[in-house]
C-alpha cells in the first residue's frame, strides 16, 4: 500500500516485470576500489572446501563511471538514473536489494551465493542459540529428554561458525526445533527479537545443510547480511539504465552516505516500523525507531535532495502487527492515544511523514520486504513514478 505526500501524484502498480537487462553489481569503496568484508566468516564446517578462504577472496566489480553514457554516441545526454538506498542497520535493506535485484533478472555469482550460504548457516546457528537460551532463562523442560544434551551441544558451537553442521549438530537442531517446548518459546519470539527468518530457514535445514546446497531466491530474499561499505548494482528497464546504491547503515558506514549525494534521482529510504521498541546495539540507549526518524529527518532535510523524490519503506508490517499485542505502542510513544493495529499504523506513518515537512516529493509504502509477490507490485509502481519523471 503507497500513499504520496506534498501534492506529488501516485503511479500505477506495474502488472508486470518489464524487460531486463542484468549487468554487474559490487562492494565499493566511495573512491570505487573492491571492497572486502571487514569481519569473514571463520570456516567451522565439515566440508572439503574452506569456505572461509574464498568468502575472504571476494571482490565485486568496481563501481563504473555513474554519468557514462550506456548508448551509442548518436544519442546525446543519456545518463544512468541514479538510485541511492539508505536506512538503517537491519531495517530490511538488504532485502529490498535483494528483491530488486531477483526482480531485475540479475544473476549471483558462484562467489555470491557461496557467501550467502555461509551467513545462512550463521543465522541459523545464531537464531537455535537463542531459541535454547530464552528455554532455559525461562526454566523449562524440552518435552524429549534427550534435547537437554542436544541443547548443550548448540551452546558449545562458536556463534562465528559459518559453515555446514557436523551430522550430530544437525540432528540436535532439528529435534529441538520439532521439540513443543521449542515451539511455545518460538511462539512468544516478539519477545527476543528472533530473525524473521528463523522459521523458514529451520523448517529447510536438511535441504540446506547438504554439501551440494545451492540458495533460491527465496533463500537469498530470507538470509541477512549486513552491508559493507557501499554496495553498487546496475540494471537496465524500458531501455533506460539505474545504477542503486547500497549503503551501510551502521553509524560508521552514515559518514560516508553523504559522498553520494550529488547526482541522485531517486531515494529509496527504509525505515523498521518493529524497532519501536528496541535499542540501538551501538549504544544500548538509543531507541531503533527514533534514530530511523532522525536519520529520515536528515536526509529530507538535505540541501541537495529538496527536488529528489523520497519513497519511504514502513518495513516490517507483520512483525508490527505481532508485537504490538505484546508491546504496546503507548508504552514506548506516550503520544500514540489509538487502540487499534490500523491506528498505531497510521501514526507512525504520520510521524514519518511529519519528519518530511517540508520535502516536495514523498512517497510513502507499507511494506514486507520478504513478501516477493506484493513488493513486486511496490517496485513496479515505483520504478515507473521514476521513469516518468527522468
Amino acid at each position: 500500500m503507497g500513499s504520496v505526500c506534498s501534492g506529488a501524484s501516485k503511479g500505477t502498480v506495474a502488472d508486470a516485470t518489464p524487460a531486463i537487462s542484468a549487468q554487474k553489481e559490487g562492494n565499493v569503496n566511495a573512491n570505487g576500489s573492491p571492497l572486502q568484508p571487514s569481519r569473514p566468516p571463520s570456516q567451522h564446517g565439515t566440508g572439503a572446501v574452506d569456505e572461509n578462504a574464498v568468502i575472504q577472496d571476494i571482490q565485486r566489480a568496481v563501481t563504473p563511471n555513474p554519468h557514462a553514457s550506456t548508448k551509442g554516441d548518436d544519442e546525446e545526454n543519456y545518463q544512468i538514473i541514479r538510485l541511492l538506498l539508505l536506512g538503517a542497520v537491519e531495517s530490511g535493506k538488504t532485502t529490498i536489494l535483494e528483491q530488486i535485484r531477483i526482480m531485475f533478472k540479475q544473476h549471483f555469482t558462484e562467489a555470491e551465493l557461496f557467501h550467502r550460504k555461509a551467513f545462512i548457516y550463521n543465522t541459523i546457528l545464531r537464531n537455535v542459540r537463542t531459541l535454547v537460551s530464552r528455554t532455559r532463562q525461562m526454566g523449562l523442560l524440552y518435552v524429549n529428554t534427550q534435547n537437554e544434551s542436544g541443547a548443550d551441544l548448540i551452546l558449545a558451537q562458536d556463534e562465528t561458525q559459518y559453515g555446514h553442521f557436523t551430522p550430530e549438530v544437525e540432528k540436535a537442531i532439528i529435534s529441538i526445533w520439532a521439540d513443543k517446548t521449542t515451539q511455545h518459546v518460538y511462539s512468544k519470539r516478539s519477545e527476543i527479537n528472533l530473525n524473521d527468518s528463523t522459521k523458514y530457514f529451520l523448517d529447510n535445514l536438511e535441504k540446506i545443510n547438504k554439501m551440494d546446497f545451492r540458495p533460491t531466491s527465496n533463500d537469498l530474499i530470507m538470509s541477512y547480511v549486513p552491508t559493507v561499505g557501499i554496495q553498487n548494482i546496475i540494471f537496465s528497464t524500458n531501455h533506460r539504465s539505474f545504477q542503486l546504491f547500497d549503503m551501510g547503515g551502521q553509524r560508521i558506514d552514515r559518514r560516508k552516505w553523504a559522498t553520494m549525494y550529488d547526482g541522485i534521482d531517486a531515494i529509496f529510504f527504509c525505515l523498521a516500523i518493529s524497532e519501536y521498541n528496541q535499542l540501538m546495539d551501538e549504544d544500548g540507549i538509543t531507541n531503533r525507531l527514533s534514530d530511523s526518524m532522525s536519520l529520515l529527518e536528515k536526509i529530507a532535510q538535505e540541501p541537495k535532495f529538496q527536488t529528489t523524490p523520497i519513497f519511504l519503506f514502513l518495513n516490517e508490517v507483520d512483525v508490527f502487527r505481532e508485537k504490538l499485542t505484546v508491546f504496546p505502542l503507548s508504552n514506548h510513544l506516550p503520544e500514540y492515544e489509538g487502540k487499534s493495529v490500523e491506528e498505531a499504523l497510521d501514526f507512525i506513518e504520520e510521524l514519518a511523514t511529519s519528519r518530511m515537512e517540508g520535502h516536495q516529493k514523498n512517497y510513502v509504502y507499507r511494506t514486507i520486504a520478504i513478501e516477493t509477490q506484493s513488493m513486486s507490485k511496490i517496485l513496479g509502481e515505483i520504478f515507473q513514478i521514476i521513469l516518468k519523471n527522468n
